[in-house]
């Protein structure tokens, strides 16, 4: 895709993206040589387009939006059943063909920007789906709750990936080396992270990878332990951990001489890079980086960033664009619609999941078509209602484009609020009733 994409060029992008995938009938439907096998109103293409181009209100409120509120609008049983025999895993296609296509290429001084977050949907009450049910007691009332585990390209404002997990069996970690093992991605990469990420086998996984890492730490416990640091409130200091999960004569002596140094994996403790057993060493080498965020508030971050290159402002300034994922959240859950799933089965799930993740990066790619002065935007809840209409071809390329330059909205810098931080305990609350 060239460099300067218009609308009509994002559209034949991903119409050949559900044409291509559409193609591969067995890999689409649950049912080879039955589902979809004869003429209907709402054949394959045509599903998989409607899924994709419909919002988060009701299912009858969205087709009639769709066929324009005519006599030929399809009924919402048809709808579901024709949706029924589609396997979300040809959505799932469809999103990694269509971001394979048209992802942008702009970088932060060389380096493709990405952010890795977690976010939970609540999705419609279902007893009988193990994947999200959550009985957390016998008086508790059930409910049904999944975990969205993103990479997001910060620069170019569109999700790379995702992993999708029950909230019950959810390990971010898992996601991340996941998503970060199977990504296609070459050449200089740099991903930002919450704390929540903080784990020797995650940055095993950027070493190895040979992509960069910035990670906020915790505070108090967990890697920082036993580290030495300058005695000063902010420092820039090199770390090079060696890591072992055997306790012979010969690491006991190392990890006892040089505590800082040497590091015990403790067998319950996820590391992919050796095995239990295994007598082998490895070595992490990162550094780490502490500098004032407000009035008295520190932040500590891992970074294996050279020095040479990205000095502590610099780090600081890369850190604070992580937010832009939070900004992402929300736009998809509200603007695009990914927080009013119409579905209780696992797969209709996992189908309109992928389905607006491919209508948010299409309509963050329109909008970056669209002429800005400096310090503004496109209104991204404004895009998301025109892009609907120009994928379904009710409005040209020229006339989108044109309408949404008449909705600029200023950039937010970022955070607004200052940081929270909860420095009281939990407290039990017991009621009783009479």
């Amino acid at each position: 895709m060239k460099k300067d994409p218009n609308p009509e060029r994002i559209r034949k992008a991903l119409f050949h993206s559900i044409r291509r995938v559409a193609e591969d009938l067995k890999s689409c439907v649950k049912t080879p040589g039955k589902d979809f096998s004869r003429n209907r109103k709402l054949p394959l293409q045509t599903m998989l387009l409607m899924l994709v181009g419909i919002g988060g209100g009701s299912i009858a409120k969205e087709l009639y939006d769709w066929f324009g509120y005519t006599s030929s609008t399809a009924t919402v049983s048809a709808f579901v059943q024709q949706r029924e025999k589609i396997r979300p895993e040809a959505i799932k296609k469809i999103f990694q063909d269509f971001s394979d296509n048209t992802m942008p290429t702009r970088t932060y001084q060389g380096f493709r920007l990405l952010a890795a977050d977690g976010s939970d949907l609540r999705l419609p009450m279902n007893p009988d789906d193990d994947f999200s049910v959550i009985s957390n007691s016998e008086q508790q009332k059930r409910y049904n709750l999944v975990h969205l585990n993103a990479m997001y390209d910060l620069i170019n404002k569109v999700y790379v990936d995702i992993e999708m997990q029950g909230k019950k069996g959810m390990n971010e970690h898992s996601a991340l080396v996941s998503m970060v093992d199977r990504s296609n991605l070459s050449g200089k990469v740099l991903v930002l992270l919450d704390r929540g990420y903080e784990s020797f086998n995650n940055i095993a996984h950027f070493q190895e990878k040979r992509w960069n890492f910035i990670i906020r730490a915790k505070e108090s416990y967990g890697m920082i332990t036993n580290l030495s640091f300058p005695n000063t409130k902010a420092f820039d200091t090199d770390i090079t951990l060696t890591l072992t999960r055997r306790q012979t004569k010969e690491t006991l002596a190392l990890l006892h001489s040089n505590p800082e140094r040497y590091r015990w994996i403790q067998p319950h403790t996820t590391f992919d890079y050796i095995q239990l057993r295994q007598s082998n060493l490895y070595d992490l080498h990162f550094r780490v980086v502490r500098f004032l965020v407000s009035d008295g508030l520190y932040e500590t971050v891992y970074t294996n960033l050279s020095r040479d290159s990205f000095s502590t402002e610099k780090i600081k300034e890369l850190y604070n664009l992580r937010w832009g994922v939070e900004t992402s959240f929300r736009h998809l859950k509200y603007a695009v619609g990914l927080s009013a799933l119409h579905s209780k089965k696992t797969d209709s799930m996992l189908q309109e999941v992928y389905a607006r993740l491919i209508l948010y990066n299409y309509t963050s790619l329109i909008s970056h078509t669209v002429p800005s002065p400096a310090g503004k935007q496109v209104c991204f809840s404004i895009a998301v209602l025109f892009a609907k209409q120009h994928l379904k071809k009710a409005i040209s390329g020229m006339q989108l484009v044109e309408m949404l330059s008449k909705h600029l909205v200023p950039i937010r810098p970022g955070r607004k609020y200052k940081r929270y931080q909860n420095l009281i305990s939990a407290v039990a609350f017991q009621y009783t009733f009479i």
